[in-house]
Protein backbone atom coordinates (compact mmCIF):
# COMPACT_ATOMS: atom_id res chain seq x y z
CA UNK A 1 0.00 0.00 0.00
CA UNK A 2 2.79 2.42 0.86
CA UNK A 3 4.37 1.56 -2.51
CA UNK A 4 1.24 2.81 -4.30
CA UNK A 5 1.23 6.02 -2.30
CA UNK A 6 4.92 6.58 -3.10
CA UNK A 7 4.25 5.98 -6.81
CA UNK A 8 1.29 8.43 -6.77
CA UNK A 9 3.44 11.10 -5.11
CA UNK A 10 6.22 10.45 -7.65
CA UNK A 11 3.80 10.79 -10.59
CA UNK A 12 2.37 14.02 -9.18
CA UNK A 13 5.88 15.39 -8.61
CA UNK A 14 6.91 14.59 -12.20
CA UNK A 15 3.71 16.27 -13.45
CA UNK A 16 4.42 19.37 -11.38
CA UNK A 17 8.01 19.60 -12.64
CA UNK A 18 6.85 19.18 -16.24
CA UNK A 19 4.25 21.93 -15.84
CA UNK A 20 6.86 24.25 -14.25
CA UNK A 21 9.21 23.60 -17.18
CA UNK A 22 6.46 24.47 -19.72
CA UNK A 23 5.57 27.67 -17.85
CA UNK A 24 9.26 28.64 -17.68
CA UNK A 25 9.63 28.21 -21.45
CA UNK A 26 6.55 30.35 -22.10
CA UNK A 27 7.76 33.10 -19.76
CA UNK A 28 11.15 33.14 -21.51
CA UNK A 29 9.45 33.48 -24.91
CA UNK A 30 7.28 36.30 -23.55
CA UNK A 31 10.31 38.13 -22.13
CA UNK A 32 12.13 37.81 -25.46
CA UNK A 33 9.11 39.31 -27.23
CA UNK A 34 9.00 42.17 -24.72
CA UNK A 35 12.69 42.88 -25.28
CA UNK A 36 12.04 43.10 -29.03
CA UNK A 37 9.07 45.43 -28.48
CA UNK A 38 10.84 47.72 -26.01
CA UNK A 39 12.09 50.32 -28.56
CA UNK A 40 8.71 50.47 -30.28
CA UNK A 41 6.82 50.82 -26.98
CA UNK A 42 9.23 53.53 -25.84
CA UNK A 43 8.76 55.54 -29.03
CA UNK A 44 4.99 55.06 -28.86
CA UNK A 45 4.96 56.28 -25.26
CA UNK A 46 7.02 59.34 -26.23
CA UNK A 47 4.62 60.05 -29.11
CA UNK A 48 1.65 59.83 -26.74
CA UNK A 49 3.30 62.27 -24.33
CA UNK A 50 4.09 64.63 -27.22
CA UNK A 51 0.51 64.48 -28.53
CA UNK A 52 -0.88 65.12 -25.04
CA UNK A 53 1.29 68.22 -24.69
CA UNK A 54 0.24 69.40 -28.17
CA UNK A 55 -3.45 68.92 -27.31
CA UNK A 56 -2.96 70.84 -24.06
CA UNK A 57 -1.26 73.68 -25.95
CA UNK A 58 -4.04 73.74 -28.56
CA UNK A 59 -6.70 73.74 -25.86
CA UNK A 60 -5.01 76.64 -24.07
CA UNK A 61 -4.66 78.55 -27.35
CA UNK A 62 -8.31 77.90 -28.17
CA UNK A 63 -9.45 79.11 -24.77
CA UNK A 64 -7.30 82.20 -25.11
CA UNK A 65 -8.68 82.91 -28.58
CA UNK A 66 -12.22 82.35 -27.32
CA UNK A 67 -11.67 84.77 -24.46
CA UNK A 68 -10.25 87.38 -26.81
CA UNK A 69 -13.17 86.94 -29.20
CA UNK A 70 -15.65 87.26 -26.33
CA UNK A 71 -13.95 90.43 -25.13
CA UNK A 72 -14.04 91.98 -28.59
CA UNK A 73 -17.72 91.03 -29.01
CA UNK A 74 -18.51 92.50 -25.61
CA UNK A 75 -16.86 95.74 -26.62
CA UNK A 76 -18.78 95.94 -29.91
CA UNK A 77 -22.15 94.74 -28.76
CA UNK A 78 -23.58 94.47 -25.36
CA UNK A 79 -24.99 90.98 -24.79
CA UNK A 80 -28.77 90.97 -24.35
CA UNK A 81 -29.75 90.47 -20.78
CA UNK A 82 -32.45 88.08 -19.65
CA UNK A 83 -35.87 89.60 -19.53
CA UNK A 84 -37.36 90.00 -16.09
CA UNK A 85 -39.87 87.24 -16.71
CA UNK A 86 -37.09 84.82 -17.76
CA UNK A 87 -34.99 85.85 -14.76
CA UNK A 88 -37.96 85.37 -12.45
CA UNK A 89 -38.51 81.84 -13.74
CA UNK A 90 -34.79 81.10 -13.42
CA UNK A 91 -34.35 80.29 -17.09
CA UNK A 92 -30.96 80.62 -18.69
CA UNK A 93 -30.28 81.51 -22.32
CA UNK A 94 -30.72 78.65 -24.76
CA UNK A 95 -27.03 78.65 -25.67
CA UNK A 96 -23.78 78.03 -23.84
CA UNK A 97 -20.48 79.76 -24.37
CA UNK A 98 -18.46 76.77 -23.13
CA UNK A 99 -18.83 73.02 -23.34
CA UNK A 100 -19.09 70.81 -20.30
CA UNK A 101 -16.11 68.61 -19.58
CA UNK A 102 -16.78 64.94 -20.28
CA UNK A 103 -17.02 62.73 -17.21
CA UNK A 104 -14.32 60.13 -16.74
CA UNK A 105 -15.36 56.55 -16.19
CA UNK A 106 -15.32 55.46 -12.56
CA UNK A 107 -11.98 54.11 -11.38
CA UNK A 108 -9.80 55.82 -14.02
CA UNK A 109 -7.06 58.30 -13.35
CA UNK A 110 -4.87 60.51 -15.46
CA UNK A 111 -1.28 59.33 -15.53
CA UNK A 112 1.49 61.79 -16.20
CA UNK A 113 5.00 60.74 -17.15
CA UNK A 114 4.02 57.65 -19.11
CA UNK A 115 7.50 57.45 -20.64
CA UNK A 116 9.04 57.09 -17.20
CA UNK A 117 6.44 54.47 -16.31
CA UNK A 118 7.27 52.38 -19.39
CA UNK A 119 11.00 52.83 -18.88
CA UNK A 120 10.65 51.80 -15.23
CA UNK A 121 8.77 48.66 -16.24
CA UNK A 122 11.57 47.50 -18.53
CA UNK A 123 14.24 48.38 -15.95
CA UNK A 124 12.39 46.33 -13.36
CA UNK A 125 12.21 43.39 -15.76
CA UNK A 126 15.94 43.64 -16.46
CA UNK A 127 16.73 43.78 -12.73
CA UNK A 128 14.62 40.70 -12.04
CA UNK A 129 16.38 38.74 -14.78
CA UNK A 130 19.83 39.62 -13.44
Amino acid sequence: MSFLIDMAILVLLVGTLTYAWVVDRRVRVLMAALRELEPMIGSFSAAVDKSESAVSALRAAGQQAGEQAAESRARRHREPELSRSDAARGEAPSFRTTRERPNRPTGTASVSGKSELVRGFFETVRNREA
